[in-house]
């Protein structure tokens, strides 16, 4: 069997608009097509040689970053078989180890002017959280995850501060299947999924004041803070502390250690355990002792108090929204709006593209569409696309808010 001459290929389009031919009378330049990391070996990176003839020992520049990789070594595989090679020209499909500061999509070239338009890949939209099976294989997991990003584009790794999990976001669940079995096969490390945490957040709807007094004898010195707060609906402003002591009834002292408990309470949450936002706090009075206050007895009051305060200020669970367009065929667009209607959606609109499609787009709570790609895979049969942006919070139904208030109890209990 013969392959057609690598120049039939046509040109390769660039970054820049532009484009090149296969050949080998050119100045030297591949692309960078696969990187993988071999356990054994290392990094390895899969080029197609675009121009003349590359050989080992050869200095290239990354269009990318500018930074110059030296060839090592040349090799050509077939399967699992490498095979050292002393040049490669225009059109060959080659394997170089160790290039340390490039990876899938770069351009390598003598000048580094050369960026060949990278290979546009989907955007992963199933998100799974990650953990180890066992504490002590924390590092090797990270590390493996962090290998594997390198190696396939089409995964994302991100460590949520705010939920304290590791998510990885993949095209679906065959791909983190795989991956889970590579990961056991490569560093004997058995991870496993756990369910993603949604960024719930809490506030308030009304005004609402309380006592935070606390009070404690020991021996020696005791402590003793008081403090009378008003907390106040703050909508899209953020938390606000404000200091409306008169006549020294709390030294300007103690107040930064108030704004520190009301701080530290509203991270703690109050109704399900989520941080709570857009509050304003205002200190208007309360008494202090001369010997046994401290900042820590205030800080301590400010924590009951705020947490009393809560009480009477009808807190609310607020979950996030997301805007989605979603890209169906005209049959399945009735079951997708259907579908949607389901999971609290409201459809905003619909269109057509240029193919025909129809595009509806929706806002849904961004808990209710986690899972969305192994559902949209199942309606349209797999013909569906769709893309998801987070904005914004609105207020939670209450049975939504009951359900994760009495998770939050249950879990308190246990502790």
């Amino acid at each position: 069997m013969y392959f057609p001459n690598p120049s039939s290929h046509g040109r390769f389009q660039l970054a820049g608009g532009d484009s090149i031919r296969v050949d080998e009378s050119k100045r030297p330049a591949a692309f960078v097509f696969k990187t993988i990391s071999d356990p054994f070996v290392g990094r390895l990176s899969f080029l197609k040689v675009l121009g003349g003839v590359l050989e080992p020992g050869m200095e290239l520049v990354n269009a990318r970053n500018g930074k110059k990789e030296r060839l090592g070594h040349i090799y050509v595989m077939m399967g699992k078989e490498t095979t050292d090679v002393n040049s490669a020209k225009a059109g060959d499909i080659i394997i170089v180890p160790k290039l340390a500061e490039t990876k899938s999509g770069d351009t390598l070239s003598l000048t580094g002017e050369i960026a060949v338009e990278p290979i546009e890949l989907p955007k992963p939209l199933y998100p799974v959280a990650i953990e180890a099976g066992e504490k002590k294989d924390e590092d090797k997991l990270s590390t493996f995850l962090a290998r594997a990003i390198e190696n396939d584009a089409s995964l994302r790794l991100e460590r949520n501060e705010e939920t304290h999990q590791m998510v990885l976001t993949a095209m679906g669940d065959t791909q983190v299947e795989m991956l889970l079995n590579r990961c056991k096969e490569q560093t004997g490390v058995v991870a496993k999924l756990v369910p993603v945490r949604v960024p719930y957040r809490e506030t308030i709807r009304k005004v609402a004041e309380a006592q935070g007094r606390h009070k404690k004898q020991t021996g020696g010195a005791g402590q003793f803070g008081d403090c009378w707060l008003r907390l106040e609906p703050n909508p899209g402003k953020g938390y606000e502390f404000i200091d409306e002591i008169k006549g020294g009834a709390i030294p300007g002292g103690f107040l930064p250690a108030i704004d520190k408990g009301v701080q530290d309470a509203m991270q703690e949450g109050f109704l399900a355990g989520y941080p709570m936002e857009d509050i304003k706090c205002a200190v208007y009075d309360g008494s202090y002792h001369p010997v046994d206050s401290n900042e820590m007895a205030f800080k301590t009051a400010a924590r009951i108090g705020f947490r009393a305060a809560c009480e009477k200020a009808n807190v609310v669970l607020m979950e996030p929204m997301a805007n989605m367009a979603i890209t169906v065929g005209e049959d399945f667009a009735g079951a997708v709006m259907s579908d949607m209607s389901t999971r609290r959606g409201r459809i905003i609109g619909t269109d057509s593209n240029n193919a025909g499609e129809t595009v509806i787009k929706v806002r849904v709570p961004y808990a209710e569409v986690l899972s969305y790609t192994k559902d949209l895979r199942s309606i349209s049969r797999g013909s569906g696309d769709y893309t998801i942006e987070i904005d914004g919070y609105e207020e939670a139904p209450m049975d939504v808010a009951k359900k994760l208030a009495a998770v939050y109890e249950a879990s308190k209990a246990k502790e």
